[in-house]
């Protein structure tokens, strides 16, 4: 084993492009979180804004890493040095974190952005930046030292530096005492792969301002903008995921695909978030005729456990696309992937964690270890689809057995064509597709409905930020022609979106039970550089929503019109609602009301949950605010 391990050090410092990042706990790398040094988050006491970010429905379950959601405050403390001076600014860094559509030196978006798209929406890390420092020591003084002894060194200067002018609480998203998310940037670019300041994601004993300032990463910055590294590491402090050694492209966790466009995170750790639904096949559906699956990619995660370890092994599979951030990937199909919790890390070839079940390894007891390192990359055989390898089966694919041995029992047949969607049979004998797939209420029942209409005005100030107003929904009212209790409509009503043409979408594109809208209120998707225009992100705890509009997109006297629904039994509501541009409003982010003291008389400002928390007085001087970011109405 110890020559193995040689082989392996040895392999990744002679092909830099492949190198990863690494998780270090007391001085040591690791090839994941030991049992108590996971990432934890407690839902219950974090994120209140949940409901308000989420773009779709997820079905509940127990993730076998932290789990948080809604909007996530993340610390960035920048550090440069006498030898390797600051190549941004603190602004253009923030952008590089936090800003949508960021596309700097051909970034895919900020690192905001990636994680808002791979969560559906549910998730929100949003940073705020505090530098440049200058560290005490030139750069290469920190390298040079043995291990990541440098790293720990800059680690306790920069936390120190930063203590005067950081609340360290405030990034205890969960109160639970405990930091989630601090990030240490530094000027230039890592050295040597396992030394110095090499990116990694570290542990601490610090504590200050009342909390443990135990997970932290590092990343550094050469100049030019990618997020990648920043990503990656992100999955390591935050998720506690660990390294993907032996994977290849297809998570981020994986290899290195793309610094500019890092391929998403994969179906399996995505489901497990709850951010996509986990579709559970049991030994039932294999042996009976249950008709056609039909997925979108990402849509779903399919996943069979081992009857005999079912908390601890299974095999989970969805279609995988290469387009957006998975256009890195050299093919598209059902991508299948054999998972096993006993098993410590992913760092030997014969069993892993998680791994790539490739479609072309038929006949095989496991992958050809030259296929998995130093560089697997990507292949469009990994894929299963109907050109090449449109079915599978314990016979077929002895790789897909479990690891004592034994047969799964599963077989999946007639997997089609990749396009907008994918079809497949679980078992075999399959015609038409499953009635389960479809998510789109039919005409006929929308018939049966009786509806009734409740027009509501808003006015919408002009915003660069997103930043919504809130509209009440009349819950009694609605309650009352629906027949059921006001606090009965969160759990008992169906919600969806309304085309122009009165019919109803049960898919939810906006954050939650949420929609984006075009010019003529046909529901669309997030997109900056598409037809989306106007969101409503209704609360249905509150019976409120959430309306705003996208950055650069509609002027002072729009007028558009959206509509959404509610369902109980043969009765709904919809919701007709006028949205009209403010032509005086605009709107602007203050990120440091101490700097920021003198503005417009009778300007409001609200905190980061969108709640009001003062007005400018008759002299234009703000109210007493603690540190953070808000935002101001201008009048």
């Amino acid at each position: 084993m110890k020559n193995k391990f040689l082989l392996y050090g040895l392999i990744a410092l002679a092909l830099p492009t492949t190198l990863f990042a690494d998780i270090v706990y007391q001085g040591k790398r690791v090839q994941e979180w030991p049992a108590e040094a996971m990432p934890t988050f407690d839902n219950s006491r974090g994120a209140p804004q949940t409901r308000a970010l989420m773009k779709t429905t997820a079905v509940t379950t127990q993730s076998h890493y932290a789990a948080p959601k809604g909007k996530i405050y993340s610390l960035t403390l920048l550090v440069d040095f006498s030898d390797k001076p600051a190549p941004v600014t603190v602004d253009e860094v923030g952008e590089w974190l936090n800003k949508e559509g960021f596309n700097r030196d051909g970034c895919n978006g900020s690192v905001r952005d990636y994680y808002l798209d791979v969560s559906n929406g549910q998730l929100d890390l949003t940073n705020e930046v505090y530098g440049w420092y200058r560290a005490k020591h030139p750069k290469s003084w920190y390298e040079s030292l043995q291990g990541y002894t440098g790293s720990d060194s800059l680690m306790k200067e920069v936390f120190a530096y930063f203590d005067s002018q950081v609340d360290f609480s405030r990034y205890d998203n969960d109160k639970d005492g405990t930091t989630e998310a601090i990030n240490i940037v530094y000027a230039g670019a890592g050295q040597t792969w396992g030394q110095g300041l090499w990116p990694h994601s570290g542990w601490s004993s610090e504590r200050r301002d009342g909390v443990k300032l135990t997970h932290h990463q590092m990343t550094d910055m050469p100049g030019k903008f990618s997020i990648y590294v920043f990503v990656h590491e992100s999955g390591h402090m935050i998720f506690g995921w660990p390294d993907l050694y032996w994977y290849g492209d297809y998570c981020t966790m994986g290899n290195r695909a793309n610094d500019l466009n890092p391929v998403a995170i994969n179906d399996f750790y995505r489901a497990d978030q709850g951010w996509i639904p986990f579709v559970d096949i049991t030994s039932d559906d294999v042996n009976n005729v249950t008709g056609l699956e039909v997925s979108k990619p990402g849509e779903f995660c399919y996943r069979y456990k081992n009857p005999n370890r079912p908390n601890q092994e299974g095999l989970v599979w969805s279609y995988v696309r290469n387009t957006g951030r998975n256009k890195v990937l050299a093919g598209s199909g059902l991508l299948m992937q054999h998972y096993d919790f006993s098993i410590e890390g992913n760092s030997a070839s014969d069993k892993l964690g998680l791994r790539i079940v490739h479609a072309n390894a038929a006949g095989k007891s496991s992958d050809n270890p030259g296929d998995q390192w130093p560089s697997p990359g990507s292949t469009a055989n990994t894929f299963f689809n109907s050109g090449t390898y449109p079915e599978f089966s314990d016979d077929a694919y002895p790789a897909i057995r479990w690891y004592n041995g034994s047969k799964t029992g599963l077989k999946i047949t007639d997997i089609g064509t990749p396009g907008e969607s994918l079809t497949f049979c679980i078992g075999e004998n399959c015609s038409e597709p499953s009635s389960s797939s479809s998510t789109v209420a039919s005409s006929s029942s929308v018939a049966e409905i009786t509806i009734q209409k409740i027009a509501l005005e808003t006015t919408l100030p002009i915003s660069d930020s997103y930043a919504p107003v809130t509209l009440d929904l009349n819950g009694s009212e609605v309650a009352s022609i629906l027949g059921i209790k006001r606090t009965e409509i969160e759990d008992k009503v169906k919600f969806y979106g309304v085309e122009p043409n009165g019919k109803l979408d049960s898919n939810t594109t906006g954050e939650g039970t949420g929609h984006w809208f075009d010019k003529d209120g046909k529901i669309t998707t997030w997109d900056p550089n598409g037809t989306s225009i106007v969101f409503s992100n209704v609360d249905l705890s509150t019976m409120t929503t959430k309306i705003g509009h996208m950055p650069n997109k509609v002027t002072g006297g729009d007028t558009l019109t959206v509509r959404q629904a509610l369902v109980y039994g043969s009765k709904q509501v919809t919701f007709e609602i006028k949205v009209t541009i403010n032509e005086k409003g605009t709107t602007k982010i203050i990120s440091n009301l101490g700097i920021a003291k003198h503005g417009k008389p009778g300007s409001q400002i609200f905190n980061a949950l969108g709640k009001p928390v003062g007005t400018r007085n008759a002299s234009g001087e703000l109210p007493n605010l603690p540190k953070g970011i808000y935002v101001e109405v201008v009048k």
